[in-house]
């Protein structure tokens, strides 16, 4: 149930899409503040409305797919926006289309800036939304015997009864979570100068497909996939940006410095500790009261990924010492 912020004649508005809409607006201020010191004006100028319009587009093409019954049909989701919902994939798909498009058409010769920027922008702009949540009964968790407040609890008011149930806020924790990871990815932006263009928007992904694997699994609306209805189109993209990611970042390593016996360690335990964030899930599914449990484990598993994913970026930078060896070599 959405809550009216106010009504003009026969429209009404919400406070969820008020407050999205501001997020919206903070993605994109901030998107011009990192993209213009380096970009172009003319590929924000074309990139920004694209980008807006391919991102709620897909984001209902999205929703719509894994939601048909949402629906009268296909053709009154793609053409009433006024109710149903959008997925956030489809903003990450109209964005990285954006960037493609204006490859394309030659206006942006660094796409990996764009991303960066993209992705620094995108990031708080996701933190600020997620609240939207105040305003609505989605993006929550299973129902709480004992926690009564935030930001762990939330209530709802129960459908039959009408009485308050308290549910874990997800979404508060999805907020605090990408506002934390903004911060790290901003840090690593402004701070790390040996850093190529599209590294941050990659470090980006790790962090916020490791997030997205663990806590989407704790909602009670999530999209599921339509050959099975249990699987979460959301915690699995995440769970593949990671994988993706740190695969990307392991052929770098091997790339510059040459493949070492002491890598295998590494990868194997990045693969262990995959199954094992793999094994909880399926734990969680079928003893949703060791939930606590399950996920620090799911969590303590995806970080340790991230944190050996980190160590190979790094080790795949050369040092000024090391390349200056190299290019003796080669004279």
């Amino acid at each position: 149930m959405e809550r009216i912020a106010f009504i003009i004649g026969d429209q009404f508005f919400y406070w969820s899409s008020i407050v999205l809409t501001l997020a919206a607006g903070v993605a994109i201020c901030l998107f011009l503040a990192f993209y213009l010191p380096q970009g172009k004006g003319e590929a924000a100028a074309v990139g920004v409305p694209m980008a807006l319009v391919l991102s709620v587009v897909l984001a209902r093409l999205v929703h719509w797919y894994f939601r048909p019954d949402s629906y009268a049909g296909f053709l009154a989701a793609m053409t009433d926006f006024t109710s149903g919902g959008f997925a956030l994939l489809g903003v990450f798909l109209g964005c990285g289309l954006t960037v493609l498009i204006l490859k394309l058409l030659r206006l942006e010769e660094e796409p990996g800036r764009m991303l960066d920027a993209m992705s620094l922008g995108g990031c708080a702009g996701i933190a600020l939304g997620r609240l939207s949540c105040f305003f609505s009964t989605a993006d929550r968790g299973q129902l709480l015997e004992q926690l009564r407040s935030l930001p762990f609890a939330y209530p709802v008011n129960n459908v039959v009864t009408g009485a308050p149930e308290y549910r874990l806020a997800t979404f508060v924790i999805q907020a605090m979570a990408t506002a934390f990871i903004f911060a790290l990815v901003l840090a690593f932006f402004l701070l790390y100068k040996k850093r190529k263009a599209g590294d941050t928007a990659l470090v980006f992904l790790l962090l916020y497909g490791m997030s997205q694997a663990v806590l989407d699994s704790t909602r009670y609306d999530s999209l599921f996939m339509r050959s099975n209805g249990f699987i979460s189109v959301v915690q699995v993209s995440g769970a593949v940006a990671v994988v993706a990611v740190s695969a990307l970042f392991s052929v770098r390593m091997v790339k510059s410095r040459g493949f070492r016996i002491w890598y295998c360690p590494i990868w194997v335990a990045m693969l262990g500790m995959l199954g094992g964030a793999g094994y909880m899930e399926y734990f969680v599914q079928r003893h949703g009261d060791r939930a606590v449990f399950s996920y620090s484990i799911m969590t303590a598993c995806l970080g340790g990924i991230v944190l050996l994913a980190m160590l190979t970026y790094f080790l795949s930078q050369r040092t000024d010492e090391e390349e200056d060896e190299e290019t003796e070599d080669q004279e």
